[in-house]
């Protein structure tokens, strides 16, 4: 074989190559040095020919690719601008279509998205030789697909009714003249409220986006209800009520429009009892090896699928009901509350397990959750392997088919193996309890993760204990608590894509079951405890640590103090007595609900202070870019809210009606529904753009969601056709 460097030297004639090794090759190192010289002009030939192409050009020669073809530069959000210079074309080549439009708001934003030309929602007089019909649900009519847009909506379609002003409506409606609004939408208000303000006009245009993502589950362990309702199930992991949301299929077709199943939204009742009718009109006539094991919502690889003691649950045996009350359903049927996540038997057939998959919704990749988390755990066996000095380290798998079948199990191997440094990973998405206690030995290092997608539970019975009298540190990743951690000793605890559920567990009802209970807090007596906290992307209730903590770190996190009484207790603040001040503090891109009582805040960034923020030490540290509750005291603040509002305002009603606008309003602040922590819509702009990078402050400060908007805007300015006008509406 020839060496690359030598290509030059054997194009020499042999005669030439003999008398060089006669002469000691010094025409084959002058050839060699010449060799290398072409190699680099042979590549960047090859890098010129590569950057012709979007595919394979340089990051540098993107822009003026995009230049080239027009290409308005976006700011990457939902994809790369790679990704956005490569379908310019493709969007050129079907500018001003409506599927183009909708393809278009939902790669530059990434959200679900659906159009919609309101001028097809207008009802006119139409010449009787050139009538115009769409499809809508009418069974009871002479066409079942047909609706004249003449006439009133047929009030016998109770789906035809649920959709009604919402974004898959398609009833007439009479114009409205007013500017196209956006804003958020909710069923059931009024357009006096905003909702549907200017949208049924010959030149406008909605786009309604859905910002919440859904999180799909794969036969997830339900939960049984308590007595005496334990004929039923809930499929919310903690027991409490949750919408069950649409677990997206891809819309393969170009030309065509969303549909519901395209949308991450919760499941409509109304539609899931539809699809549910519907197939047992087409296909129980037929017999049972002939029927198909889906519909459009139920059945595997669909929205919603049951497994009862290792049986499929068949679609003709589904029935959609309203368990609010916990009804059975006839002989031989399961009920399925889409709305609650509920799920109920008839007496007699209640199985002994049931698994089931769906899909819930939340804002971001928060919190413990069937999510990808491949970059913490590779972060996680970075670490690990730096502790063992090269060597590898110590790694246990438990699952409910695997060696160890519970962490209990994994922890006494660990400790039999003399405690080094070590990871135990979970590999399933099953229920784990009883009582833990992790004990390091001096500077131990212990990682308790869950695998990639997996959503384990670990529900305890008491506290789960840490200890570390010589120094130490314990990482819990992607884990859902019922319960609290414990500190002790000079602990390190870092928790990463994790859940402490605020009130330790819910109710059947959604409340929090013990409001007064902290989720992280230090041990009583034992000598000084020293611990270090961390918190990143995860929620967690109160926190409790004493004044001699060495840190405690949240970022990208939400920290929620319950009411007690009425009265809301602190987020963070020290162990004992309640009204010290609590740890030295950094709190980078997060929400905290609940007063803050520290020693010192070494950095408060990008934050949303929902209730005052008390700090002791005032000399060091800084306030920036954060959204500071009235009473607070805090080191010196630069760009924060509502100060910078209020700066030259001397008039006192003027300040009120500044500092009443500028409150952060929530779509949710009860843990486990979809909209948990999320900023509403009609928040104040200030608050929806004020991070330092002009994202909204809080937790969901990395989903950059006013740069989405946007960038749709930038988009549409140059797509939607000439005289059109937009009205963007969140729909979640």
């Amino acid at each position: 074989m020839t060496h690359r460097d030598e290509r030059l030297y054997q194009l020499l004639p042999a005669i030439h190559r003999l008398r060089d090794e006669e002469l000691g090759s010094p025409l084959r190192a002058l050839l060699g040095v010449m060799d290398q010289e072409f190699g680099r002009i042979e590549e960047n030939i090859e890098d010129l020919y590569e950057s012709w192409f979007i595919e394979t050009a340089p990051e540098w020669v993107v822009p003026y690719i995009g230049s080239l073809v027009g290409n308005r530069p976006l700011i990457e959000v939902a994809h790369s601008r790679r990704t956005d210079v490569a379908r310019t074309l493709y969007y050129r080549r079907r500018k001003g279509t409506l599927p183009m439009l909708e393809e278009l708001a939902r790669d530059v934003t990434g959200w679900g998205a659906h159009a919609v030309e309101f001028m097809e929602r207008l009802a006119w007089t139409q010449n009787p030789n050139h009538l115009r019909y769409t499809r809508s649900p009418d069974p009871t009519g002479s066409h079942p697909t047909a609706f004249d847009r003449v006439g009133t909506i047929n009030v016998r379609s109770a789906d035809a009714l649920d959709r009604l002003d919402g974004p898959f409506d398609e009833a007439a409606h009479t114009i409205d003249v007013r500017r196209a609004r956006g804003g958020a939408y909710r069923k059931g208000i009024k357009p006096k409220a905003r909702t549907g303000e200017g949208w049924y006009a010959p030149r406008h245009i909605g786009f309604f986006l859905w910002r919440l993502n859904a999180y799909p589950h794969t036969l997830h362990p339900a939960r049984r209800a308590a007595v005496p309702n334990d004929h039923g199930w809930h499929l919310h992991p903690f027991g409490a009520p949750s919408p069950l949301f649409t677990n997206t299929q891809a819309e393969r077709d170009p030309a065509r429009l969303a549909q519901e199943i395209h949308v991450p939204g919760p499941i409509r009742p109304v539609a899931f009892r539809e699809d549910l009718e519907a197939y047992r009109r087409r296909y129980l006539p037929q017999p049972p090896a002939t029927r198909p094991a889906n519909s459009v919502w139920y059945g595997q690889d669909r929205s919603i699928h049951l497994v009862a003691d290792g049986i499929d649950v068949l679609p003709e045996n589904v029935l959609c009901k309203d368990l609010g009350v916990w009804a059975r359903p006839p002989a031989g049927f399961v009920a399925v509350d889409v709305r609650r996540g509920r799920v109920t038997f008839a007496a007699g057939e209640e199985p002994a397990e049931l698994r089931a998959s769906f899909a819930y919704g939340f804002s971001a990749n928060i919190g413990g959750g069937p999510y990808d988390r491949r970059s913490s755990l590779a972060a996680n066996a970075d670490a690990t392997l730096a502790r063992t000095r090269g060597i590898t380290p110590w790694t246990q798998t438990v699952a409910k088919d695997g060696a160890f079948t519970t962490i209990q199990q994994a922890l006494a191997e660990w400790t039999n193996a003399g405690q080094p440094p070590a990871i135990i990973r979970i590999a399933d998405s099953a229920v784990y309890g009883g009582t833990i206690q992790i004990t390091l030995p001096a500077d131990g290092w212990l990682v308790i993760e869950a695998a990639q997608q997996c959503r384990p539970i670990l529900r305890l019975v008491g506290d789960l204990q840490i200890a570390a009298p010589d120094g130490g540190r314990v990482t819990l990743d992607g884990l859902l608590i019922e319960g609290a951690i414990q500190l002790s000793g000079d602990v390190g605890l870092d928790i990463a894509h994790s859940t402490l559920v605020p009130g330790r567990m819910l109710n059947e009802d959604a409340s929090p079951r013990s409001p007064d209970r902290d989720s992280i807090a230090t041990a009583t007596g034992g000598g000084p405890h020293t611990p270090e906290v961390t918190l990143r992307y995860s929620i967690c209730g109160s926190i409790r640590l004493p004044a001699s903590t060495r840190l405690l770190a949240i970022r990208d996190s939400i920290v929620q103090a319950l009411p007690v009484g009425g009265v809301i207790r602190d987020a963070i603040a020290a162990t004992d007595p309640a009204d010290a001040p609590g740890p030295p503090a950094s709190i980078e891109r997060s929400t905290i609900f609940g007063s803050v009582h520290l020693r010192e805040m070494v950095l408060g960034s990008e934050s949303i202070f929902a209730q005052p923020v008390l700090v002791q030490r005032r000399q060091s540290g800084c306030v920036r870019f954060s959204s500071i509750a009235e009473g607070s005291v805090t080191p010196r603040r630069f760009h924060c809210q509502p100060d910078l509002a209020l700066d030259g305002v001397t008039d006192m009603a003027e300040a009120d009606r500044i500092r009443t606008r500028l409150t952060p309003t929530f779509t949710s602040m009860n843990y486990g529904d979809p909209g948990y922590a999320q900023l509403r819509a009609d928040t104040a702009l200030e608050i929806r753009t004020g991070a330092e990078n002009g994202a909204e402050m809080g937790a969901f400060e990395h989903l950059l969601q006013p740069q989405r908007e946007t960038n749709l805007r930038t988009r549409l300015d140059e797509y939607l056709p000439f005289g059109l006008e937009a009205a963007i509406v969140y729909v979640t």
